[in-house]
């Protein structure tokens, strides 16, 4: 009778929340578009743009809206008691991107916030990986490693999701296609809490996109939004990579594998970032300065619609994390790290070619003549 009335518990939460979240997501994100509009709350564009004219921003607070919502009815499935962490975190998180929206927070307070807002996840041993697992020969992690690793990689990450955030649809594209290898790993795995709040983001967003790429009523998630969804799914990432090895039998590779897969799902975030972070290192500027060096620029550039870039972005990220899926089951650690690392650079490779950046543009050149001046000795 228990098993009976936990099945009807777990079912009514993964299928009522998730429709709850994306229709009161499609009600609340045109009152905030409203009130944002009605407050000046815009983003005006400049020589950084995408779009023309003021669009209303701060979509992000239906996000917020729709973790508290999730987390207050799917507190039955919590059987590890995060919620009340998750819910400080994202909250922190929530009021640093709002903040940074509305006054441009400097970004050495905006990284402390973020800082403060991880070190609540990392309280939690739900959240923290002990080992690996034998993945590249690595098994146990000391506390103090994991920690600092897990808080610099959980910072990059949300970082990331804000980076992409620079055209319609992309971290909306990109969130949903994350949830929902996440929603699949999870309900694999019978963990039906850290289910529900994967499918609440793909229900968010759905709602998100339904105005993010409208003409007439446009509005961006901003900071408040990128920010919240990057920690969400940085904490469905570590949840994953927390779990022992008895946890993955119902999977069909090996636990120590995950770590690749994984990357290969935030495979576009990471290889955006990774990229721009080099680009700014080589040309001795800021890391937090600004520019038009994204992936999502140069697909724009090369002349696809915002729609399509993002679809076409959303669409690699889907082919690598699937060839990855199945490049595990076949092939060992090292073989596995070698085609993922060759994917990145083939991917670096055919955005250099496609780059009409000036200073890339420069650089094309310059290889040129070193070609020519190779084949004529």
């Amino acid at each position: 009778m228990n098993n009976i009335h936990l099945n009807y518990v777990v079912i009514s939460r993964l299928v009522l929340l998730p429709i709850l979240v994306f229709f009161g997501s499609l009600f609340i994100i045109p009152k905030i578009r409203k009130l944002s509009l009605k407050l000046n709350f815009s983003d005006t564009s400049n020589d950084r743009s995408s779009h023309n004219g003021k669009v209303a921003s701060f979509g992000g607070v239906a996000f917020f809206l729709s973790y508290i919502f999730v987390l207050f009815f799917a507190e039955t499935l919590d059987s590890s008691h995060v919620s009340l962490t998750l819910l400080a975190s994202i909250t922190i998180m929530f009021f640093t991107g709002l903040l940074d929206d509305m006054t441009d927070m400097s970004p050495k307070v905006k990284f402390f916030a973020q800082f403060i807002a991880v070190s609540f996840l990392m309280s939690e041993p739900d959240f923290r990986i002990l080992s690996l697992y034998g993945f590249m020969g690595i098994y146990e992690i000391p506390l103090y490693a994991s920690v600092f690793g897990s808080m610099f990689f959980l910072l990059g990450l949300i970082n990331a999701f804000n980076l992409i955030d620079g055209i319609d649809g992309l971290t909306g594209i990109t969130g949903i296609l994350v949830a929902s290898f996440y929603s699949f790993m999870f309900y694999k795995l019978g963990f039906y809490f850290y289910l529900t709040i994967s499918l609440a983001t793909i229900a968010t967003l759905l709602a998100f996109l339904r105005f993010n790429f409208s003409v007439k009523r446009k509005i961006f998630m901003g900071d408040t939004g990128s920010l919240v969804i990057g920690l969400v799914l940085g904490l469905l990432t570590f949840k994953l990579l927390s779990l022992e090895v008895d946890a993955y039998t119902s999977l069909s590779f090996n636990r120590e594998q995950l770590p690749l897969f994984l990357i290969s799902v935030l495979f576009v975030p990471l290889l955006d970032t990774i990229r721009v972070m080099f680009l700014r290192a080589i040309r001795g500027v800021s890391m937090f300065k600004p520019d038009k060096n994204h992936i999502h620029h140069i697909i724009v550039d090369f002349g696809l619609s915002h729609r399509r870039a993002s679809f076409f972005i959303g669409l690699l990220n889907f082919l690598v994390a699937l060839i990855m899926f199945f490049v595990i089951q076949v092939f060992n650690d090292l073989e596995s790290v070698l085609i993922l690392v060759s994917i990145f650079f083939i991917a670096i490779l055919l955005l250099f070619l496609m780059n009409k950046n000036k200073s890339a543009i420069r650089m094309k050149s310059k290889m040129k003549k070193l070609f020519l001046n190779f084949l004529s000795l």
